[in-house]
């Protein structure tokens, strides 16, 4: 059985959470770009936010190509 999906509302909840974490304007966490973060800035349970893919897939692809994780990266080929 395949997981139901999530609602209108809660989908906007999570991209709009997922704005606020990527503009540094956090209203519920402290701002890192982590899953744990995301669930809890858009007031949601974990278990919802896993059923809501193409947020996740757009959050995987944006936390891919951040600056951080780019700067990350870069450290990394260097050492």
């Amino acid at each position: 059985m395949t997981p139901a999906a999530v609602s209108a509302g809660t989908e906007q909840a999570l991209c709009e959470a997922t704005e606020r974490l990527f503009t540094g304007q956090p209203t519920r966490t402290d701002g890192k770009l982590t899953k744990n973060n995301l669930w809890r800035e858009a007031g949601v349970s974990r278990a919802t936010m896993n059923r809501a893919t193409s947020v996740l897939a757009d959050w995987d692809n944006r936390v891919g190509q951040s600056p951080a994780t780019l700067l990350a990266e870069s450290d990394a080929l260097r050492e």
